[in-house]
């Protein structure tokens, strides 16, 4: 018999499923950093689906905005203390698909 999946552990598979999500989550492990910044950072994102996923960790208290006055106005970008704390689990992650999703050898 299958098992179903914890409530938790579904909805963190559900939000890192999403595209792009991951990608911006572990840009922002780097520190804060500027929408204009992040567009750069990650090649081939547009700006309506940074702008997504940015406010849906922003929404979920896993990251703040901030927006900067001047001219031109900035808006700054960075993970709360909630939203880092996935960075264990990330580098177990990346170790896990560094041994286990490599193409097998010829």
């Amino acid at each position: 018999m299958c098992e179903t999946l914890s409530e938790p552990l579904s909805q963190v598979m559900t939000l890192l499923g999403k595209r792009w999500t991951g990608v911006v989550w572990s840009t922002l492990m780097q520190g804060p950093v500027y929408f204009s910044d992040l567009k750069r950072g990650i090649p081939g994102i547009n700006d309506r689906i940074l702008n997504e996923r940015l406010v849906e960790l922003v929404d979920l208290g896993l990251a703040t905005r901030t927006v900067i006055d001047g001219r031109p106005i900035r808006v700054r970008y960075e993970l709360t203390g909630r939203g880092a704390a996935i960075r264990p689990a990330l580098d177990e992650l990346t170790r896990w698909a560094q041994e286990h999703l490599q193409p097998p050898a010829r």
